[in-house]
């Protein structure tokens, strides 16, 4: 009996040590096991805590695509009587060069008649005048060859006179008899003299080089010639031609009518393409020469890439407007001039005047 009661309270006290320890040890593996938990979760309370991080601050504004040379009105020709649309050469999408004609109008024909009638005038003026130069150089070969004649024909009389005159000082003439030889040698001078005098007139120069007749009939060329002049000037205005390379943007002219002041159509090289962007004078102080910018539209399927080529001097008005109805229709912008890459040229070659919009890249260290 002793020895059963001694055994019992050892035993009871192993049993509670083990459950002791035992719990010890899921206690720590539970801790261990919710370190990884709980570190996350208190990181994701610590960011939930911080501010959220500022976003680079990127300006937008509306904007134009443009042909490189701007869209280039083709006016009417200046003067009075400007005629009527009597043909057109051209249609919308066209490709021109400078100088082609466009259009003809009504007085082609009439100005056409003018300017061969003052061409043919001044071709007869030059005609006289190459007519009348080889009329005097023959006219002058002429007076040369007579008075070389007139120069023998004067030494002969004076040989003539001279030997006379010493055969009445030997006394085998009378005085009387040289009345005649002296009156030959009196009248070869004269005609000698006469010719000689003509001679000098054709030879005379003016300080161009020109004889006196030549340089008369000189001054008739350079009027005729002014006067074709001024018809080929007439001329000009019965047609319209393109002021410079590039294609037709729209067509205003139509045939019967007078070109009025929207001109008769709008070229553009569109070989290279631009955007004109009006950015409120506010947000221009973010935008730089160089900065890349990216231009949308619903009318584009991707976005465009270009950079910014120049920044306007002057504010103005808005003349871009949203459709949105609460945008600001009365705000002051300065215009920017972006380049487009080629990619984003060639997509809008044939988008003149669409409306984008503009988007530019923060700079490093711009806020909101």
């Amino acid at each position: 009996m002793t020895e059963i009661g001694a055994t019992t309270p050892r035993k009871a006290g192993r049993n509670w040590l083990i459950g002791a320890a035992l719990a010890i040890a899921v206690a720590m593996g539970v801790y261990f096991l919710g370190l990884p938990y709980l570190a996350g979760l208190q990181a994701e309370r610590e960011a939930e805590t911080q501010p959220d991080a500022i976003a680079p601050r990127r300006i937008t504004a509306l904007g134009e695509v443009l042909p490189v040379s701007n869209r280039v009105t083709v006016a009417a020709p200046t003067g009075q009587n400007v005629g009527r649309i009597s043909r057109i050469d051209v249609a919308e999408g066209d490709t021109v060069a400078k100088g082609q004609v466009l259009a003809i109008l009504d007085t082609e024909p009439l100005l056409r008649a003018e300017l061969a009638q003052a061409v043919a005038n001044e071709s007869v003026k030059r005609v006289a005048l190459a007519a009348l130069t080889a009329d005097l150089d023959a006219t002058e070969r002429q007076l040369a060859a007579q008075v070389d004649q007139l120069r023998v024909v004067l030494e002969k009389a004076q040989v003539e006179l001279d030997r006379m005159t010493r055969l009445r000082d030997s006394g085998l003439y009378e005085d009387t008899a040289l009345v005649d030889r002296r009156l030959d040698v009196q009248s070869a001078t004269f005609n000698l003299r006469n010719i000689e005098i003509q001679l000098e007139r054709n030879r005379l120069r003016d300080i161009e080089g020109l004889r006196i007749d030549q340089a008369s009939a000189e001054a008739e060329i350079e009027a005729a010639r002014a006067a074709r002049a001024k018809a080929e000037a007439d001329y000009a205005k019965s047609s319209v031609v393109a002021p410079i390379d590039g294609r037709i943007l729209a067509l205003f002219g139509r045939i019967g009518q007078q070109i009025d002041d929207s001109g008769f159509a709008e070229v553009g090289d569109t070989g290279q393409m631009k955007v004109r962007a009006e950015v409120y004078e506010t947000d221009i102080s973010g935008v730089t020469v160089g900065q890349g910018v990216t231009v949308t539209s619903r009318a584009l399927g991707d976005e465009l890439r270009g950079a910014v080529a120049r920044l306007g001097v002057r504010i103005s008005d808005q003349s871009i407007l949203s459709t949105d109805p609460a945008a600001i229709v009365d705000a002051r912008v300065i215009e920017v001039w972006i380049t487009l890459d080629e990619a984003a040229s060639t997509a809008t070659r044939d988008l003149s005047g669409l409306q984008v919009l503009v988007a530019f890249d923060a700079r490093e260290g711009d806020d909101a």
